[in-house]
């Protein structure tokens, strides 16, 4: 290529290249532009296409000229504007989990779980993942310094290194990382003691750090893991356990629960839950009944429940049930005889402790399910990883000056470790310290080196799931940033040559004929695929002769099936357990001491993901809080202390000052129902001063206040008011709609009475009689196919059911649909107006029965309506229906009158401000004294949105701008595309009907309850007609003649007779309207 072909290239790059978009509004430009390859002739080119280019932009609204750039060589099996799905696994705590990734012209632009698997959803977290990929404040460079450097130095120093570190047996090495459930990895990591025996291998997590392991060491005398079989338990005691919200035990569990408690029939049976807690989870939520106490006194109630446990008959458990005190009431004596009691009549029985509980805790848990024998509902299968050293050794070492070098991979100990261990002064005094991570925070800034660390959509990988079975990890997408994985680390530090180099790219024609039998690649495998392949060879026992077919079909599926092991039937070691139980056993506090609970957030756990602006604008499901956390507590105790909202307004929280430990924290508290008294609870993960854009300025540091002794709560704090106010962002408000029955829900003894309870209530729900001299053209159409005649003419009539019996409020649908219908943040400051985007939200109703407060979560999106309302005051026909029974959405003749919002009485609209999409959010600008919103600076602010949240964007759905009001479609592209399909498949021959059920929106794959069903209401076959048909099913406002096309199931509680005496039908007492005014709030 000559000279002048070069610079003609670079113009094109400057002015029409997506692929150096992100350069124009840098400080420097990109590093390999050069001024000097620039003459006078150019720079004079170059200036008057831009004055051109601006007096354009000046003089009309003509639309800026793009050029579209095509393959030089198309890969076969890409097809523009059709999805490429692939499969592979994410790793969480709990297990691996496998996916679907759908990918555009090689960009993921959304998961869903990989249904051949199982039949579980996603959870919220694993579903906003596909963000962090595209995150633009990753890591995108390699730093000595904080200084850029390059990938070619960064490796030559660090083998340089190595064979120092080989020649001294890993002397003066250590290494921290977070706990794995890859066999690979952790296969790896044996390799490396081996080869540095001298070295310190830790491994740390901020929540959940080990202790259930370590309690079936000391019960059974060897580490290992438990399965729940929540799918198989009758009766579950949780005590902190919230499995409910999917971050603590993942979507299997909330699948398994769901599945026993969904009915379909009076008959049925369904499994009873009680919960211990002391803050309202998801979990109490859902829970039969549901007892509040501090966390100083869980772990004394489980010796409680032994007790009585060895009351009703089970003598095993005599020395546990002596080791509880005498200090409890009455009302809690019952509550634990009648749980008790039940656990002994079921047939599968299951008791679970939280992961962040103390080992002893852990312990008083497994001893109850070890006592229940084959009845449990608890397996036990191998560990995958040995014991490794805690992070408090590692400080010890760095104090004793005998470690030189410090690798810190994926964790964040600077800004996650014990308060008093005083991290950054340890790290900060080892000479070399290299960090692998994400993003650049807290710790990333202590450190030396600091090198990128690839997504898992990047990297080679496995997992185990929480069964066992054996999961593949494959890369659908190139790293973004020349990252590096902790698989890439470790396989280069265990010898594999060319493991830290960047991967070889091959040709499309290459990667479109593969090699033949036995023949070898055409590029050679990465080491890390490499090892990878090894491990799945090896525990899935493949032979020589099936390997090339096997590895195939593993990628293909995702999973191995029958790789898991065989449940292990260890022997108990009662004495032990007795002896360290006995010892650690903490009795009950006293009565008026405050204790201060620490927990990981259900949205951003425990800070990893706080710069995913996708959670962090998710409402909490009980405290309907956003990009914030804050300190809970009851009303009986905000009461005592003497703590209101602030100022009487509800968009405002009283800062109070903590101190516990001569250590304090200022933070805003927030009264919340459902609290235990005399306990407070904050929520990890927030408070950050490094690691993105969205992460920083929200919220409170808890882990300021959390020390090694006091990991799971502080004991004895100190609570003191200082008179300021916090702004506060909550998305629902609480108010009184009357007695609507917008949510239903009954006893089991109660529907097996009533069956049709639910349609019984639309007389009571009335509140006006429906008196009319004129026939009623739709009512007379029910029952019977009232989805073919009159209103709609369609073949396909589109529907949705959601059991509310199912739901748990876990917001994975809320966070699914943002994915798959590019719907944008807004920000706090547009939270706090009320103009949150998301197209569902989940309702939360409180319902005042006699004995115990309940939750109900009601999720709320466009009922779809045959006789829409909003339809009717629209003046530009910008909302009209189709032939199929969809309320449908024509964006450009939308002139942003609001009036459909008005007229919506479900408050489902939502109205675009401001060009949300195009414009940053977050950022802020100084004019004078005062700091102004990127969002209100009109023409003078900034525009675009980064290069990397653009790749994101589902290319199938319309982004919508300023002044353009939307809403829920029902994931219309996805009905025109199996539409589509349909009339290919058919060609020339007679038109082929969908698939039935076939057509599923992304709010129903991502359930992990499955508490949402879509389909053809015209097919009386269909499963959504099929559940439409239940005897629970009612249509919320139908009173109102506006015919939803969303149909909801009522809710059934299973209670225990003994606790809550008398069934009655509550009635909801504090229930809530949604968004603070709907999407018309100014």
């Amino acid at each position: 290529m000559n000279e002048r072909t070069r610079r003609e290239a670079g113009e094109e790059d400057v002015f029409s290249s997506v692929g150096r978009a992100s350069h124009l509004h840098a400080e420097e430009p990109p590093p390999d532009f050069s001024w000097e390859s620039i003459n006078r002739r150019t720079f004079l080119r170059i200036m008057g296409a831009s004055f051109a280019l601006g007096g354009m932009g000046l003089a009309g609204c003509r639309r800026p000229e793009g050029h579209l750039v095509p393959y030089t060589a198309s890969p076969e099996w890409v097809v523009p504007g059709k999805p490429l799905i692939y499969a592979t696994t994410v790793p969480a705590a709990y297990g691996g989990v496998p996916l679907f990734v759908t990918t555009y012209e090689g960009r993921p632009t959304h998961l869903q779980a990989n249904r051949l698997f199982s039949g579980a959803g996603l959870t919220p977290q694993l579903q906003a993942s596909i963000l962090d990929l595209y995150d633009p404040d990753r890591a995108a460079g390699y730093q000595q310094n904080a200084y850029p450097t390059t990938r070619e130095r960064f490796v030559e120093l660090f083998e340089r290194d190595l064979t120092a570190w080989r020649e001294r047996k890993g002397a003066g090495v250590a290494i921290v990382v977070e706990p794995t459930v890859s066999p690979t990895l952790a296969g790896l990591r044996k390799e490396f003691r081996k080869q540095f025996p001298e070295a310190l291998l830790c491994t740390y997590r901020p929540v959940g750090n080990g202790e259930r392991s370590e309690a079936t060491k000391q019960l059974f005398g060897s580490r290992l893991t438990l399965l729940p079989r929540w799918a198989e338990a009758d009766v579950i005691l949780s005590v902190g356990c919230d499995f409910a919200s999917g971050d603590e035990e993942g979507p299997w569990a909330v699948h398994g629960i769901a599945t026993r408690r969904r009915l379909r029939s009076p008959g049925e049976e369904m499994s009873r839950i009680y919960v211990v807690e002391e803050r309202l989870t998801s979990t109490g939520a859902i829970a039969d009944h549901r007892l509040a106490l501090k966390a100083g006194d869980q772990t004394a109630f489980l010796a409680l429940i032994a007790r009585e446990l060895v009351a009703a008959g089970l003598a095993r458990l005599q020395p546990f049930g002596q080791a509880a005190g005498e200090s409890w009431g009455e009302p809690v004596r019952k509550w634990a005889r009648a749980a008790a009691q039940d656990l002994m009549r079921a047939k599968r029985p299951l008791v679970v402790v939280g992961r962040e509980y103390p080992m002893v805790a852990a312990l008083l848990a497994l001893a109850m399910n070890a006592a229940f024998e084959k009845r449990s509902a608890l397996d036990l299968i191998p560990a995958l990883e040995d014991e490794a050293e805690p992070l408090e050794s590692v400080g010890e070492e760095i104090r004793k000056e005998n470690v030189r070098t410090l690798l810190i991979l994926g964790a964040n100990p600077v800004y996650t470790a014990p308060v008093d261990l005083d991290w950054i002064r340890l790290q900060r005094s080892v000479p070399e310290v290299i960090h692998l991570g994400l993003l650049a925070d807290e710790t990333a800034l202590a450190s030396h080196w600091h090198a990128p660390m690839a997504h898992y959509l990047e990297s080679w990988g496995d997992a185990l799931a929480p069964d066992g079975t054996y999961l593949s990890a494959q890369p659908v997408i190139l790293p973004l940033f020349g990252s590096l994985s902790e698989l890439d680390v470790f396989a280069a530090l265990c010898g594999d040559p060319g493991a830290l180099a960047a991967p070889e790219e091959a040709s499309p024609m290459q990667l479109s004929q593969p090699p033949l039998a036995g023949a070898p690649p055409m590029v050679p495998l990465p080491p890390a695929e490499k090892r990878v392949q090894e491990s799945f060879f090896k525990i899935c026992g493949i032979g020589e002769k099936d390997r090339p077919e096997a590895w195939r079909r593993c990628l293909h599926d995702g999973f191995w099936p029958g790789s898991g092991p065989a449940p292990l039937s260890p022997e108990v070691n009662w004495d032990l357990a007795e002896r360290v139980i006995v010892k650690e056993l903490v009795q009950r506090s006293a009565a008026d001491r405050i204790d201060l609970s620490f927990y990981s957030c259900p949205k951003i756990g425990d800070g990893r993901y706080a710069n995913n602006g996708w959670l962090q604008e998710l409402p909490d499901f009980i405290t309907k809080l956003t990009w914030d956390n804050a300190v809970l507590l009851g009303p009986e105790t905000a009461r005592k202390l003497g703590i209101a909202p602030g100022g009487g307004d509800s968009r405002r929280a009283e800062i109070v000052v903590l101190e516990a430990e001569g250590r304090r924290l200022e933070a805003a508290a927030l009264v919340v129902p459902g609290h235990a008294e005399n306990s407070l609870s904050l929520a990890l993960g927030y408070g950050r001063s490094f690691g993105g854009r969205v992460a920083q300025g929200h919220g409170f540091n808890a882990y300021l206040l959390r020390s090694r002794d006091t990991l799971r709560y502080s004991p004895g704090v100190r609570i003191s008011q200082t008179g300021k106010s916090y702004p506060i962002a909550q998305s629902q408000l609480h108010g009184d709609p009357g007695d609507r029955g917008l949510v239903r829900e009954a006893s089991l003894a109660h529907f097996r009475a009533v069956p049709d309870f639910a349609k019984k209530e639309d007389e009571e729900a009335r509140s006006v009689p429906e008196v009319s001299i004129y026939p009623n053209p739709y009512g007379a159409k029910e029952p019977g196919p009232a989805y073919t005649d009159g209103v709609s003419k369609g073949a396909n009539q589109w529907g949705m059911v959601i059991d509310l019996g199912s739901c748990v409020g876990c917001n994975a649908c809320v966070v699914a649909c943002q994915s798959e219908n590019n719907v944008p943040i807004v920000g706090k400051g547009q939270v706090i107006r009320g103009r949150i985007m998301q197209w569902i939200r989940i309702d939360r109703y409180y319902v005042d029965a006699p004995k115990e407060l309940r939750v109900v979560p009601e999720p709320m999106l466009c009922q779809q309506c045959e006789n829409a309302p909003c339809e009717a005051v629209c003046p530009v026909n910008a909302t009209v229906h189709n032939d199929e029974g969809l309320n449908v959405m024509a964006y450009n003749r939308c002139i942003g009158t609001r009036a459909c919002a008005a007229n919506c009485p479900y408050k489902v609209r939502r109205f675009n401000f401001f060009d949300y999409n195009k414009r940053d959010v977050l950022k802020t600008k100084r004019i004078g004294p005062w700091s102004v919103g990127n969002l209100y600076l009109g023409p003078f602010g900034d525009l675009g949105s980064p290069l990397t949240i653009q790749m994101q964007r589902n290319p199938n759905v319309t982004v919508r701008m300023r002044g353009v009001m939307e809403k829920c479609t029902f994931c219309v592209q996805r009905i025109e595309e199996a539409k589509i399909t349909s009339l290919v498949r058919a060609r020339d021959g007679a038109p082929q009907p969908i698939p039935r059920d076939s057509v599923r929106t992304a709010c129903q794959e991502a359930c992990p309850a499955g508490a949402i069903v879509f389909g053809d209401l015209a097919d009386p076959e269909s499963q959504v007609s099929r559940w439409k048909a239940d005897s629970r099913a009612y249509r919320v406002l139908e009173y109102l003649n506006v015919r939803p096309r969303v149909t909801y199931l009522a809710r059934i509680r299973n209670p225990n007779p003994a606790i809550s005496g008398e069934e009655d039908r509550p009635r909801p007492a504090e229930p809530a309207e949604g968004q603070r005014g709907g999407a018309h709030a100014g």
